[in-house]
């Protein structure tokens, strides 16, 4: 998987071939076809790998510092993609994913999986006075995720792509919409 983003990234997600991935991974094609049938399933699995990771940071985050700290440990970590030079890389898996099923179907289930695990913690920062409670928690968490995904491809398309900024920008807004009612 990392010889595959280190294709992708150089050349993009279309332009990058299997071919390529193998060479980048010292292995032969017929290695990487007994894991992999595509380069849609390679990105599957990269998702699936890289959401995990940042779910269990989320969660332990959430349990030990509270809900806005955790949220805003897993918006850093995203910004840093950017940072790195993912942002077109990025957008372009996702606009790929809204044209492509077999793009967007791993994608999904990856997603829907985080927005489980953020909806549950948004729930019980709720029950501990962290969160507004008249907020529906699922769409909170959408709310949050389309925010994050929109701050980062803003910057990247603005060539702004200082993390330490995007979370101060991200972090005002999530502070202002989740702040309990009085």
């Amino acid at each position: 998987m990392d010889a595959a983003i280190a294709c992708f990234r150089r050349r993009g997600f279309h332009q990058a071939t299997m071919a390529e991935i193998c060479a980048e991974a010292g292995i032969s094609a017929g290695a990487l076809y007994r894991y992999f049938s595509s380069k849609t399933d390679i990105i599957g699995a990269i998702a699936e790998d890289k959401r995990g990771e940042s779910d269990e940071a989320f969660m332990r985050a959430a349990e030990q510092h509270g809900f806005v700290p955790a949220v805003c440990l897993a918006a850093r970590a995203f910004f840093e993609k950017f940072a790195d030079g993912d942002g077109a890389l990025i957008a372009e898996i996702m606009a790929e994913a809204i044209r492509d099923d077999t793009v967007s179907t791993p994608l999904r289930a990856s997603d829907a999986s985080s927005v489980e695990i953020f909806t549950r913690a948004i729930i019980a920062a709720q029950k501990r006075g962290e969160v507004d409670a008249t907020l529906d928690p699922k769409i909170a968490t959408n709310t949050l995720f389309a925010t994050l995904e929109g701050i980062g491809l803003r910057r990247a398309f603005c060539r702004e792509i200082d993390a330490d900024a995007a979370l101060l920008q991200f972090r005002a807004l999530v502070e202002r919409y989740l702040e309990p009612r009085k």
